[in-house]
């Protein structure tokens, strides 16, 4: 009796001391307090350009109110870098892409032409790419016939001179010279049709406004609507 009791506990001992090797074991683990922490990613330093801003660029796109359609792309290279506080916001180089927004053409009684595009986002040349929203802010070399509103917008001028309103009144006095011809003589046939005259004298008194002609390569700048932030390298 005295060797059972003492084989069992000898049984009991082996038992607690394998759960105790187990236990040990587990806390040779790590434990999910100790675990070290992820490192906190970098977030790369930025700039803000304000809004407003204005950058010189020269169009790569060259642009006509009787070719260009709303939609069309329109490229542009910035001339000049952007500095922020004295850190270098958007280097030369940069190209701003976009599209066109308005097409007008130019009609009779004088009506210009307009036109109107916008940039919708800027490429880095490290290849980083940002969304922007910049119009057209002004014209480093005037363009002929051609101006610029508030609002970004290149419209015609309205084609009226004095020579033409004076070639308008000469018209539609020889369509009344031309009528009495035609009651005195059957041989007026051979004269400017009466309402070919009268269609001469419209024209030129109401002309067609002038269109809108933006070449490749022309100097300009913008100015953008809302502020862009960027990723730079100090």
């Amino acid at each position: 009796m005295a060797k059972a009791i003492s084989a069992l506990s000898v049984l009991v001992l082996i038992s607690v001391g394998t759960s105790g090797q187990g236990l040990s074991s587990s806390d040779g683990l790590t434990p999910r307090a100790g675990a070290p922490s992820a490192p906190a990613a970098s977030s790369a330093p930025t700039l803000t350009v304000p809004a407003d801003t204005q950058a010189a660029v020269t169009m790569l796109s060259g642009l006509h109110t009787r070719i260009s359609q709303v939609d069309d792309p329109v490229t542009a290279r910035l001339q000049r870098a952007v500095y922020v506080n004295g850190q270098l916001a958007l280097p030369q180089g940069s190209l701003l892409n976009g599209r066109v927004t308005r097409v007008q053409l130019a009609g009779r009684m004088h009506r210009p032409a307009e036109l109107g595009f916008r940039f919708e986002s800027i490429t880095l040349p490290s290849g980083e790419t940002e969304p922007i929203s910049a119009v057209l802010a002004s014209l480093d070399t005037p363009l002929k016939k051609v101006r610029l509103d508030p609002e970004g917008y290149l419209k015609g001028t309205r084609g009226f001179s004095p020579k033409a309103l004076l070639g308008g009144i000469v018209a539609l006095g020889t369509f009344g010279v031309g009528k009495a011809a035609l009651a005195a003589t059957s041989a007026a046939s051979t004269l400017l049709p009466a309402g070919g005259a009268a269609l001469l004298g419209y024209a030129a008194i109401w002309p067609r406004g002038n269109d809108v002609n933006l070449p490749p390569q022309t100097p300009c700048h913008v100015r953008l609507n809302y502020p862009v932030t960027v990723r730079v390298a100090w």
